[in-house]
């Protein structure tokens, strides 16, 4: 799977700004990379807006042992970005995101049914729930590790959600087809009881340099 350069990084920028007009990122949040070929990814890089990326802000790295070759300081979440370059040959594009569907579900500890409409079952199959880790954690990475072999979206407890695809433009869309399920599934059966984080992983997130950009 080998693609320009150029192209993996406008496509990005474009489903970046996507993201953000959608409301489906707010702030600085969220992450996106693409394979270039089976040695190097792009990334988003950290605390940049996804609605207002630059090619040029962009990081090139190389998949095997996360080496930044171009660029500044790439998403803190990048650890299970690799995860899925390194497990699986047919992930192209990596979209993280916060949209507040999903979140709510992952914040009552459930996931996206995908039973609800056809399109559902066929573009998206089941949706994987991650157990919560700290973000940018190798715990985070591994737990995305042993959900990540045969599903294509994923709920991330308390945290988010996930969709990857054969390139950016094919993860966004099953993100977008998620978010939807999403809202049908809360609309019909109502938000449920929230979870918090634990006290001790609130003092974490907020000791974590920088932690909110990602």
């Amino acid at each position: 799977m080998n693609r320009i350069e150029g192209e993996v990084r406008r496509d990005i920028v474009d489903f970046g700004k996507a993201l953000y007009e959608r409301r489906l990122v707010n702030g600085m949040s969220g992450n996106i990379s693409g394979r270039i070929d089976d040695e190097a990814i792009i990334i988003t890089p950290s605390g940049h807006c996804k609605g207002h990326l630059k090619e040029f802000d962009l990081v090139r790295m190389l998949i095997e042992d996360g080496k930044v070759t171009a660029g500044g300081k790439p998403s803190m979440e990048t650890p299970f970005h690799l995860a899925f370059y390194k497990a699986r040959n047919d992930v192209g594009g990596v979209v993280h995101a916060h949209p507040l569907h999903c979140t709510l579900l992952a914040c009552s500890g459930r996931t996206v049914r995908t039973d609800l409409t056809p399109e559902g079952i066929l573009y998206l199959g089941k949706v994987a729930f991650v157990p919560y880790a700290t973000p940018g954690s190798k715990e985070l990475a591994d737990n995305m590790h042993a959900a990540m072999s045969d599903h294509s979206a994923f709920i991330m407890e308390n945290h988010g959600a996930i969709a990857v695809g054969k390139d950016v433009a094919e993860a966004f869309y099953r993100l977008e087809t998620l978010e939807f399920l999403a809202e049908i599934q809360v609309m019909a059966e109502g938000v449920g009881k929230l979870k918090a984080l634990e006290e001790s992983e609130v003092r974490k997130v907020l000791s974590m340099a920088e932690g909110a950009k990602r």
